[in-house]
């Protein structure tokens, strides 16, 4: 037996994070043997990979990624594959920061972007919530990665954020102010959460957020399907509504009222509360149906879709459901972790089994 590695050595060797060895591993690509909470790994299993399967070794920088190739070249098209790239299903996940890992894709590759990033110091527990000395140095990366997004926008493509209004929320406002100038202004869409949070004293309680829909400019009518979002009347009230005289073609009504109603810009979807099924531990999780009423009505199958801060994987469960491939980025471990386990969960998948300490 020649020398051995540990993950974090494999790791280092290959230029790529210590999830991605035990993903390598899992999918049987890489041989190793299971020492405690530990892989053992034989130099030359990993020097035999490094030399079928990557560019280079060690540790790239991110504006020359090294690539994983061998399993995955024909299955990404010209998606890419950087080294903390993990790919699941019908998109990849990236272990990043959103405004390097965008340097990497083409322009307009994407026909929709939902974007659902830190709100500033709204979850004050959480450091990624408040990593931004005051309001200014946000608006400013806010204004830095949507640009970035603007770029891999389809000219007829749809950029959703969310946002939220409140005392300690209003820099929301300026966020809205100044994204509105560098793109065209679309839409602003209540999300009614249907429940109330954060009781307060001396105002109504709060039960809604804002999501702010940019496209790239007044000129380029964006895609957006109405049908697909259609809210359905119950069988009561067709059969009342047919009974109106003032519609001769009753056949004809009868298969518009079957269709079911236009969805308004007020979306109503209760908010997850802890005893949810979709629940995975993100504290700021967004439901799959009101992600799939952005999804249905802004891309068709087969359309690439953005998640530029990906959390607990939410837009990539949709898009797996609804056939569209997929990119999402994020900066956090346990949330890159979080997000694959849900995807390969949803796949009926076996889930990698990572350690986050």
């Amino acid at each position: 037996m020649g020398d051995i590695y540990t993950t974090e050595q494999a790791a280092k060797f290959l230029g790529v994070s210590q999830a991605r060895i035990r993903q390598f591993i899992l999918e049987n690509r890489l041989p190793a043997q299971k020492n405690g909470r530990d892989h053992l790994i034989e130099f030359k299993d990993l020097a035999s990979f490094a030399s079928g399967g990557r560019k280079k070794t060690g540790r790239p920088s991110k504006k020359t990624c090294a690539y994983v190739i061998n399993s995955y070249t024909g299955v990404m098209n010209d998606a890419v594959l950087d080294a903390d790239a993990i790919r699941v299903e019908n998109g990849t996940i990236h272990h990043g920061d959103v405004l390097q890992v965008l340097e990497e894709y083409p322009d307009g590759k994407f026909q929709l972007i939902v974007a659902d990033p830190p709100y500033f110091q709204v979850l004050l527990d959480h450091p990624w919530d408040n990593v931004w000395k005051d309001e200014e140095e946000y608006l400013d990366w806010t204004l830095r990665w949507v640009k970035a997004c603007k770029r891999v926008l389809r000219p007829d493509g749809l950029l959703y954020i969310f946002g939220q209004l409140g005392k300690r929320e209003h820099v929301w406002l300026h966020t809205c102010s100044r994204l509105a100038l560098e793109m065209q202004f679309h839409d602003m869409i209540i999300w009614d959460r249907a429940v109330g949070y954060n009781e307060r004293y001396d105002s109504f309680t709060p039960q809604y957020e804002m999501i702010l829909v940019l496209r790239q400019s007044a000129e380029q009518k964006p895609l957006f399907d109405k049908d697909a979002v259609r809210l359905p009347y119950d069988p009561e009230t067709i059969q009342t509504y047919l009974r109106d005289k003032r519609y001769k073609d009753r056949e004809a009504r009868a298969a518009h009222l079957n269709k079911g109603k236009y969805a308004t810009n007020i979306l109503r979807v209760p908010s997850l509360k802890g005893s949810s099924n979709e629940k995975v531990g993100h504290p700021s999780q967004k439901p799959v149906a009101l992600i799939e009423a952005l999804v249905k009505s802004s891309s068709a199958a087969g359309q690439w879709v953005l998640d530029p801060f990906l959390g607990s994987g939410t837009t990539a469960v949709v898009c797996e459901q609804l056939k569209r491939p997929w990119v999402g980025i994020e900066a956090k471990d346990e949330y890159v972790a979080m997000s694959e386990a849900r995807i390969r969960r949803l796949a009926g998948k076996r889930e990698p089994e990572f350690s986050f300490g």
